[in-house]
């Protein structure tokens, strides 16, 4: 966090010293492009984007709690009953008392004929002639007489008959009207109406076993995060790299500028000193061309350096996140020619690491080779995701569902629920080698990633090797263009004075400008290319920060 402000901080005031104008250091440069950068901000975002992951993954060890509403509307109800059967039990009562009614029928015809016959039969003849029942007749004329005639019995019965029987069938259409109630009453407590369900639950689940898969994807996510952030540190260091780049290409040619200024005035100062030594014939026409065509090409050079020194300007304007146009000025632009020619070069400091150190160095700093080496380890979580798979997945659930219309006491047209809980087992039994040739291919990858991260330690080490002659090169060539550029001084001084004296041409005098513009220009570059050098090293080390 103290990090963050005090870089914010040097951010805030390079900031202002860009827009004013004033000089801008190396450190500058860097904390503006670290902090205005639009790659490194995505960047930073994927890091943030994997840490959310991770934490979402993470959430897979806890019990999931969800609610589900629905409601539904459908053209037909589900029926419990067939149309016979509700016409049945509708009509149950009516059914029965026409029944009965039939039956009261049948058995009264049957009586009033058995009584027909009754007088016929000899049962009855036989009762007659009993000696008791003719003297109980004897006593009763009347009954006498209804018994010799049942026709007459029939008609005085014939009104107490018709009250029974009026009686009866209202008796039994009571009845039946009870009954049909009843079997109505029952067809409606078997309907349904379900065109209209409305249902709601909330459900929870929580996983008691997927085969390690759920830890499996932890360690990767986490991992993932992980690689992210050496991703982000090997932008950030891409990023120095080019800064750095820009930094010291600008200097560079605010140098050659300044070459470029004092070599235009000194083959301007030729210049006037051939058409003088022309007008008193020590000299030639031809020699004071070859002066103005050399004045000429200083003249070309100098605007070529000063657009190179404009685009190089808006480059690293652009790395720094300013505007194009901004006016500013770096602080490694300060050394200048002298008038006599010579440069103050600005010490150049580079690390003596020894060659088994530098490697050793480079593979525990490499923010690439870290980033193999996650991948790798995310591959052989993945190898344990696919054997997952072989395993039995054990998950506990439970829940609370509502429904209207509900069947928890008969159908009932309001919201009722119930409570449910239980476990969920899911074992593979036939995949037809499916698990297996994902476990093989899993393996084949881990393996291939880690061939992958051998392959970048020996190139990590060839490139480290490499940049330690690069530099010791670079360091040759700084100590060989010092020597260059003091062999040029002098020899410039010498052909100057010769000039003066009248015993060297004029076209040595050139070609003394030349060299010495040549040798001070490859001073310059040889000292950037050092610093550079350094810089590639550090890069190479993994060193390089801010």
């Amino acid at each position: 966090m103290m990090k963050r402000i005090i870089l914010s901080m040097v951010v805030l005031l390079a900031g202002i010293t860009a827009v004013s104008g004033q000089t801008l250091s190396l450190d500058s440069c860097r904390a503006l492009a670290l902090q205005n950068n639009k790659g490194l901000r995505m960047s930073s975002l994927k890091q943030e984007a994997a840490h959310w992951q991770h934490k979402s993954v993470m959430t897979n060890y806890l019990p999931k709690v969800s609610a589900v509403g629905t409601y539904q509307r459908t053209s037909k109800e589900v029926s419990l009953l067939n149309k016979d059967q509700k016409q049945a039990l509708s009509n149950m009562g009516t059914n029965m008392a026409g029944a009965i009614g039939q039956g009261v029928q049948q058995g009264a015809a049957a009586i009033q004929q058995q009584w027909t016959n009754l007088p016929a039969s000899p049962e009855f003849q036989a009762l007659m002639q009993n000696p008791q029942v003719q003297a109980l007749l004897a006593q009763n004329p009347q009954l006498a007489q209804m018994l010799a005639n049942p026709t007459a019995l029939q008609q005085m019965a014939a009104p107490y008959l018709q009250q029974a029987s009026t009686a009866f069938n209202s008796m039994l259409t009571s009845m039946a009207q009870m009954v049909d109630g009843a079997g109505q009453s029952i067809v409606d407590a078997f309907r349904t109406d379900t065109r209209n369900m409305t249902g709601a639950a909330v459900l929870l689940t929580q996983p008691l076993y997927m085969g390690g898969k759920i830890r499996a994807y932890d360690r990767m996510t986490r991992l993932a995060e992980e690689a992210a952030g050496e991703q982000h540190s090997m932008e950030e260091q891409d990023l120095l790299v080019s800064v750095d780049e820009a930094y010291w290409r600008i200097v560079a040619l605010q140098s050659k500028k300044q070459l470029a200024e004092s070599f235009l005035n000194t083959v301007k100062k030729l210049d006037a000193d051939v058409d003088r030594i022309i007008a008193e014939g020590m000299a030639t026409k031809a020699d004071g061309l070859s002066v103005k065509v050399k004045v000429n090409e200083a003249e070309v050079a100098m605007i070529q350096v000063e657009n190179g020194l404009t685009l190089s300007r808006m480059a690293l304007a652009q790395l720094c996140g300013l505007p194009m146009d901004s006016a500013f000025v770096l602080e490694d632009e300060g050394s200048e020619v002298t008038a006599d020619g010579a440069r103050n070069l600005s010490a150049v400091v580079t690390p003596n690491v020894e060659r088994p150190e530098a490697v050793e160095t480079a593979l525990a700093h490499r923010h690439e080779l870290r980033a193999l080496d996650i991948a790798a380890d995310v591959k052989r979580e993945e190898v344990k995701v696919a054997r997952a798979e072989y395993m039995p997945n054990l998950a506990l659930t439970a829940g609370y569902l509502v429904s209207n219309p509900n069947v928890f006491n008969g159908f009932e047209k309001k919201f009722n629920g119930m409570w449910s809980a239980g476990l969920v087992l899911k074992v593979p039994i036939v995949t037809w080698g499916d698990r297996i040739y994902k476990v093989r291919q899993a393996k084949a990858e881990a393996a291939m990633a880690e061939a992958r991260v051998d392959e970048v330690r020996e190139k990590i080490t060839l490139q480290v090797n490499q940049n330690q002659q690069k530099l010791q090169e670079a360091q040759q060539r700084l100590s060989t263009a010092l020597q260059s550029q003091e062999q040029a001084d002098e020899n410039l001084r010498i052909a100057n004075l010769g000039l003066k004296e009248g015993v060297i041409p004029v076209s040595n005098v050139l070609q003394a400008q030349t060299a010495w513009l040549m040798a001070h220009s490859t001073l310059v570059e040889a000292e950037i290319d050092v610093r550079l050098a350094d810089l590639y090293l550090m890069r190479a080390l993994g060193t390089l920060h801010y």
